[in-house]
């Protein structure tokens, strides 16, 4: 089931997504989906989206909403966790730990995106997506892969792939990579 479908399905709080945003999810979402991964998704707004992520996700994600709206706090319920402060407060961003994937959909000012991106993009493990970047998209810098679509910008860590038994003693770049990769 992929993402427009958990969206006409969904029960629950108000969400507001743009259709056109559907299969960008699916492209770099879907492989995490079943997974142990960890979501934040900065801008809370009714709490919808955090409980479609839930569904989209699965039952062994943990997901977490950022918000500066205090009322959001009341929103939290099993797998999701709400936060609140500031999408361009780095102190408060760093002390939030690390994500498989991060979902900006908060400000929509390019300048808190950029803050954020900065100060998450380190610890983020494999995907960092940027919401509703209808005046521009913000230029990251030090992210290796990088999409542009309309009105949203994804940047991906590599991953690199390798299977099977060495037929030969491994060269040093080779050592390196697979410390380096985890491979």
């Amino acid at each position: 089931m992929n993402f427009e479908w958990h969206f006409r399905h969904h029960v629950g709080r108000r969400l507001d997504k743009w259709r056109h945003y559907f299969d960008i999810y699916d492209r770099h979402f879907d492989r995490f989906r079943g997974e142990d991964v960890r979501i934040l998704e900065i801008g809370v707004d009714h709490g919808g989206s955090l409980q479609l992520w839930k569904r989209y996700f699965g039952v062994d994600a943990q997901i977490v909403g950022v918000d500066k709206d205090p009322r959001c706090g009341a929103l939290a319920e099993e797998q999701i966790d709400i936060k609140i402060g500031n999408q361009a407060d780095i102190e408060f961003l760093k002390g939030l730990g690390a994500f498989d994937i991060v979902i900006d959909d908060g400000s929509h000012n390019q300048m808190d995106q950029l803050a954020s991106f900065e100060t998450l993009w380190p610890k983020t493990r494999h995907v960092y997506l940027i919401e509703d970047c209808h005046d521009a998209a913000p230029r990251l810098a030090g992210a290796p892969i990088v999409y542009y679509y309309p009105w949203v910008v994804v940047a991906e860590k590599p991953e690199r792939l390798i299977r099977g038994d060495p037929s030969r003693d491994l060269r040093k770049d080779e050592i390196d990579a697979a410390e380096r990769y985890g491979c």
